[in-house]
């Protein structure tokens, strides 16, 4: 039995667009990072993007309960995320498939409408009534998250167009590290505004942090807009995407599976963590601040170190490697008993899912023919929104039946059963991708950026 993911081993050495060979890619790939216009109005956005992301990510809750949500008001924020986020997948992947221009796609979706929703949220408390505030937060919250979906599909299309495949992978890895490095500065910079601004009550506050993710968020588009489209290639058809052929990609399945399966299995006890810290371990705020510090400066080692990793031993390799020590983590929780003891999961889970992360995102691109990109982006996605769903409802029902803990091993379980999904030697992976070689190059038949992350599968409590 050949495992299913032989199809991306190779030990032939890398071929660049100039078609002279190097076993040393990493050198060739610093100086080409910034190669173009595209690529570095692209890298740009993406840091632009990071910075509107984490503040409306890490105050979106904090700024309804000021507004006087209840809980089950707040649980619908969470809800609203996921669901339009995934019904929207689909029809954007159809959508990618038809566009003439997948940029204009993503300017009027994610980058038109749904920034549009962060000023209309940092706007409403002074045009609605009181009690309307939190409804509308919830409508806009569930109108940003599909118009992003709607135009996660062509983002991914065009990704793969401007980022050649022999530097995909690098330059992937270094706009997420970018990502992450603005993350972890923004975040705490954002904390200490709201509170010179007023403080968690205010909410005027909250109403200028979102004017200023608002900002971040248009600059963000307009170094997208300057992405120079490149027409299609010649040989994909508008409209040519195929669910039957995705589905008939036993490699993909497995993948697409064992993603679902580890996803559900991290948000069982994942809601949770932030409870059990301050309720349980008896965490003050300097401890929870400490501990999202060492989770960001964590995820940026992590996302600098699995960078070069996925250049030098490749995607499936970093992606299994990650997966080993993800059911470690909320076994590490369980067994905390002080406020202090989660540093450890905290200091192993940021690298760990910052490597995950990656190696996912490179993996779609490396199974997708170009033809039926949107359809395999969009699947993929819409299994790791779904997650946020089904998890969180079995972690409720098993934390009302047998306490917390309980609710932390059944997740290790269940991510040790991902990792089987995936890493088990089976059938060869079919498929038109099952041609390519281990730089993602895929044979003739045949890059999550973060537009569209992947944060809510995370083992930490801030």
């Amino acid at each position: 039995m050949r495992d299913a993911w032989e199809p991306f081993r190779t030990s032939r050495p890398w071929t660049f667009r100039n078609r002279l060979p190097t076993n040393h890619p990493r050198t060739s790939f610093e100086t080409r990072v910034f190669g173009t216009r595209s690529q570095r109005a692209f890298f740009i956005d993406g840091l632009l993007s990071s910075a509107s992301d984490v503040i409306i990510l890490n105050f979106l809750s904090i700024y309804a309960i000021a507004l006087g949500a209840s809980n089950t008001e707040v649980g619908w924020l969470a809800i609203a995320n996921g669901a339009a986020g995934a019904a929207a997948l689909l029809p954007g992947a159809r959508i990618a498939e038809r566009a003439r221009s997948r940029k204009w796609v993503v300017l009027l979706t994610g980058g038109g409408v749904g920034r549009l929703c962060v000023l209309l949220m940092a706007l409403a408390p002074s045009l609605l009534a009181h009690r309307e505030v939190v409804i509308a937060l919830v409508v806009l919250t569930g109108v940003r998250w599909f118009a992003g979906g709607l135009g996660h599909p062509a983002w991914m299309s065009l990704l793969s167009d401007i980022i050649p495949v022999d530097l995909r992978r690098f330059y992937i890895s270094r706009r997420m590290l970018g990502m992450a490095a603005v993350a972890a500065v923004a975040a705490p910079l954002a904390g200490l505004f709201v509170r010179f601004a007023g403080g968690v009550s205010s909410v005027g506050a909250f109403q200028w942090a979102f004017l200023i993710a608002f900002g971040f968020g248009a600059v963000s588009t307009f170094f997208y807009s300057r992405i120079e489209e490149p027409p299609r290639p010649s040989g994909e058809s508008l409209g040519g995407g195929s669910t039957g052929a995705m589905l008939r990609d036993r490699g993909f399945v497995r993948f697409l599976s064992g993603t679902l399966l580890l996803h559900s299995s991290t948000m069982i006890a994942g809601p949770f963590f932030a409870a059990y810290l301050v309720r349980d371990l008896g965490a003050t705020a300097t401890a929870v601040g400490v501990l999202a510090t060492v989770d960001a400066l964590s995820t940026v080692l992590g996302q600098y170190a699995s960078g070069r990793l996925a250049v030098s031993r490749g995607s499936v390799w970093l992606l299994k490697s990650s997966m080993l020590l993800l059911p470690l983590l909320p076994l590490l929780w369980a067994v905390s008993t002080s406020p202090w003891h989660p540093l450890v999961p905290n200091l192993i889970g940021g690298a760990a899912w910052a490597a995950f992360n990656l190696a996912s995102f490179n993996l779609v691109l490396e199974y997708a023919p170009p033809e039926n990109l949107p359809r395999y982006a969009a699947t993929h996605q819409s299994a790791v929104l779904a997650s946020s769903l089904i998890g969180p409802a079995i972690g409720t029902a098993i934390v009302a039946t047998s306490g917390l803990r309980a609710a932390m091993v059944v997740s290790a379980a269940g991510r040790i059963f991902a990792l089987g999904v995936i890493a088990w030697p089976g059938a060869r992976a079919a498929g038109p991708a099952a041609a390519g070689d281990d730089t993602g190059e895929a044979a003739p038949s045949s890059d999550v950026a973060a537009a569209a992350d992947t944060d809510a599968a995370r083992d930490r409590a801030p």
